[in-house]
């Protein structure tokens, strides 16, 4: 597997020809834009790569299946936007990667046993370090990664792993926000949510953020079952441990794998890991009966106690069908089942 990670190089002009020559410009060519800049007048370059993403057409589909836990119920609904969706759920290496960079600017504090917002007032939970499952450490304003020491990973990996590439746990849903608030930062983007209240996501009109988010419950179930109305992310199949780590007739791994250690369901999108591995945040307060009358763009409940969960996890033993949501997981709430994926409307 290629390893996606945020690269940040920050250039210094110095030159003093440069500076003597005001007239020579920079030009940078985007795929629909182009901006100059007087080079004498650019102090620095920040270079970053964000996780890979893939573009997820609007359109119309049946939300729920009318069998899976909190998904008996359904609706047609219409997603009038374009988004791009994480290929994969964020590995601990990317999010060590930009909560050094959040840390650096002020922007969290940070201690060996947490780390905690510290914009807009907020001083929510983001990262539990304390907890054995965690796979960040901190010490002495550095970051760094660990072999998680708890029976669960060391009985799945008796020979040790890797975990740069395992699936960030022990993080809370402000976590997964801030993650994509940290994201927005760097690109240069307006930040899609509040930090304090109720943690709104661009004044309750998520599709129309311009910067990274979670993805909306509609969302995630369109794009796990894109685009034929498939039971799981791979089609119709029964699943089994070739298909998704999850629990089957005794669990899989045990703990998490690899992000996309598994063939890509639906592969025609080609993301990884909609099913199993961890659960994964979504934007939206949780109701678990979502009602049939259609749809178009839905935000969720306007307030809740519980974020939406989505796919299942490693230690799942329900089968992981796309309709299926988990309803009983406040925002502070951070185990080593959960996850998240970043999304981003394409056009706001």
């Amino acid at each position: 597997m290629t390893r996606n990670l945020t690269l940040m190089i920050i250039v210094t002009v110095v030159l003093g020809v440069v500076a003597a020559q005001a007239e020579w410009k920079m030009v940078v060519h985007g795929e629909d834009s182009r901006e100059e800049f007087n080079l004498a007048e650019v102090d620095s370059v920040t270079f970053y790569n964000p996780p890979p993403m893939v573009t997820v057409p609007a359109g119309i589909f049946i939300m729920g299946d009318g069998v899976a836990t909190c998904g008996v119920d359904q609706r047609e609904v219409t997603l009038t936007r374009d988004f791009h969706l994480g290929q994969h759920e964020v590995m601990n290496q990317e999010y060590l990667e930009a909560v050094q960079w959040a840390y650096d600017h002020g922007y969290v504090t940070a201690t060996a046993t947490s780390v905690r917002d510290n914009l807009d007032g907020s001083t929510e939970e983001l990262l539990d370090l304390e907890d054995a499952d965690c796979e960040i450490a901190f010490s002495g304003g550095t970051f760094s990664l660990r072999e998680s020491p708890s029976s669960w990973a060391q009985s799945a990996y008796p020979g040790g792993y890797d975990p740069s590439d395992h699936p960030v746990k022990e993080v809370t849903w402000y976590g997964a926000a801030r993650y994509c608030d940290w994201l927005s930062l760097q690109a240069g983007l307006p930040r899609a949510y509040e930090h304090n209240g109720d943690w709104s996501c661009n004044d309750g009109d998520p599709y129309g953020a311009a910067g990274y988010r979670l993805p909306t419950d509609a969302e995630w179930e369109y794009a796990a079952q894109w685009d034929d109305e498939r039971i799981y992310p791979w089609g119709d199949e029964v699943p089994d441990c070739s298909r998704a780590n999850f629990y089957y007739h005794g669990y899989c791994v045990g703990w998490t794998s690899p992000v996309s250690s598994y063939p890509d369901a639906p592969q025609v999108l080609g993301l990884s890991d909609m099913a199993g591995n961890v659960w994964e945040w979504c934007n939206d307060w949780e109701v678990c009966g979502l009602g049939t009358i259609p749809v178009t763009d839905p935000t969720g409940p306007g307030s809740g106690i519980s974020r939406v969960l989505r796919g299942g996890s490693w230690g799942l033993g329900d089968s992981p069908r796309c309709a299926l949501r988990m309803d009983y997981n406040p925002p502070v709430d951070s185990t080593n089942e959960i996850g998240f994926r970043a999304a981003r409307t394409t056009n706001p």
